[in-house]
């Protein structure tokens, strides 16, 4: 319009004074200046919606922690209003100069489902953004309350349940897959999943098994934050001194955190298999450091110890080969305040990816359902608490073998099977020369007592303490492995500094 304008404008003369405008001239002028104001208000600055934004799992279809106050955040324009009104409650703040905001709802219970094949009704969150008389409205749909489980690590937490069936147990795992109360996010995506027939090949297949019995038996909605990544070694998760802060926790944890939660569980440690014992402090690093970003006290965290993998020596009583030390790192790790384990030994592979991922679930949850739900009568794998020599022999004794312990070999998704007439295999005893030899083990309700012929003065025992022993395995009466023990730990010879960093002791 402006190039139209200027041609037509009363122009100066040579002399100074205004050139007359020719008569058609004039009227294009005249319509011009006619659709000046036109013109004017449409290059006038427009309101536009202010910037809403919310953090990242704050999605349709979310499951939001129940029973805590429940942090919800997000960002927008600077010292915009925001209010957030969710079942009945109505907050606002006003967001900071960074354009950052929060909110912290009062603790809502969940609805304890009648079923695993219902869920309750959803629910709306409204946010509304306001600024200088500009409004913008955001609602979230279907929102639950349930306990949520960040799922973390590398690729046997992060592998999906797709569509073979032969991973599946039972095998129509996914025909009956119909739990609309078991949802999943996945860090760096952009939706919640629902648990259908159809959607539960996305499901990561560890955590749903997981999932599948935690709800089962909870019956609680359960949400699973699914963060974990092929490959990747337990450094690039940490983010705490000594060690620097890790790309996977930058990319994939950072954007959670805040995230009302219940816990955690973990599946890693195949990429630092070389660690052994150094493994130790970088794991308890790893929890320490993710509670106090969390700022939600001591939040429960438990994990895989890893299973077998490949083949073991049967010249080597002594153990301590290949992922011996970095299980007993994962063993020591239960110092630290409301952690739990759980043990895998028996369903190992000669790969690196043990098919069988209902085992570790449904061990993950019994521990999770034991230690943090309360379901104290639900057995777990029975762990080493202490010995007591005895002549020639060394008295073990384990917590979770109340009912006794037994002798059995499992096979597959199937339960172990007793052999109550088969030695226990893997099993060996310490002379008090330093030299290690098989020994024979006696069960006595829920101890063992170990000793062999070649030993006269022992000093100590060590079970499953290899690389991938199979075979013959110890077992309480619930069907939960003995996890792998040594007496004396890593050995008398060596122990880990602050860092990892083995030292002489």
């Amino acid at each position: 319009m402006k190039h139209l304008l200027v041609p037509f404008l009363a122009a100066p003369s040579t002399y100074g004074r205004t050139r007359k405008i020719p008569g058609f001239t004039g009227l294009i002028l005249a319509t011009c200046l006619a659709l000046l104001p036109a013109y004017v208000a449409a290059q006038a600055p427009v309101d536009s919606p202010l910037q809403a934004g919310l953090g990242a799992p704050f999605l349709d279809n979310a499951v939001l922690q129940q029973q805590i106050p429940l942090p919800v955040w997000g960002s927008t324009e600077p010292e915009a209003k925001v209010t957030v009104v969710f079942k009945g409650q109505n907050k606002t703040t006003t967001a900071q100069m960074d354009g950052n905001w929060r909110v912290v709802l009062d603790a809502m219970p969940a609805e304890r489902l009648k079923s695993v094949n219902e869920s309750p009704v959803g629910e709306t969150m409204t946010v509304t953004f306001e600024k200088a008389g500009v409004k913008t409205v955001k609602n979230i749909r279907n929102l639950i309350l349930g306990d949520v489980w960040m799922c973390a690590g590398q690729s046997n937490m992060a592998g999906a349940i797709r569509t073979n069936r032969s991973g599946h147990f039972p095998e129509d795992t996914l025909d009956r897959a119909n739990y609309p109360a078991l949802r999943q996010f996945q860090s760096g995506d952009a939706a919640w999943v629902v648990c259908t027939p159809e959607t539960a090949p996305v499901f990561k297949r560890t955590a749903f098994f997981f999932a599948r019995r935690l709800q089962r038996d909870a019956l609680a909605p359960i949400g699973l934050v699914a963060t974990a990544l092929g490959g990747s070694n337990i450094e690039s998760w940490l983010n705490q001194e000594p060690y620097p802060i890790g790309n996977n926790y930058s990319t994939l944890v950072a954007p959670l955190v805040g995230y009302g939660i219940r816990g955690a569980v973990w599946y890693q440690g195949e990429s630092n298999e070389k660690d052994g014992r150094r493994y130790q402090p970088k794991l308890e690093s790893l929890i320490t450091g993710w509670r106090k970003a969390w700022k939600q006290g001591d939040f429960p965290v438990h994990f895989v110890q890893l299973p077998g993998i490949g083949s073991s020596s049967l010249d080597n009583p002594a153990g301590g080969d290949g992922r011996a030390e970095i299980r007993q790192a994962s063993f020591e790790t239960l110092a630290l305040k409301n952690t739990g384990m759980a043990v895998t030994i028996d369903v190992g592979a000669p790969g690196e990816h043990p098919p069988n991922k209902y085992d570790t679930g449904e061990r993950l949850a019994r521990s999770v359902l034991q230690k943090v739900y309360g379901f104290k009568d639900l057995t777990i794998s029975p762990l080493y608490t202490k010995h007591a020599i005895e002549g020639n022999a060394i008295r073990v004794s384990f917590d979770n073998a109340r009912n006794g312990l037994s002798v059995a070999r499992k096979e597959g998704f199937l339960p172990p099977v007793p052999q109550p007439d088969a030695p226990i295999q893997w099993l060996s005893i310490q002379a008090k020369d330093g030299t290690w030899h098989w020994a024979d083990g006696r069960i006595v309700g829920s101890e063992l007592v170990v000793s062999s012929k070649d030993v006269a003065e022992p000093v100590a025992v060590r079970y499953a303490y290899t690389q991938h022993p199979k075979g013959n395995l110890l077992y309480n009466k619930e069907g939960q492995p003995v996890g792998p023990f040594s007496t004396i730990g890593y050995g008398p010879e060596l122990e880990a500094d602050a860092l990892g960093k083995p030292g002489q002791r």
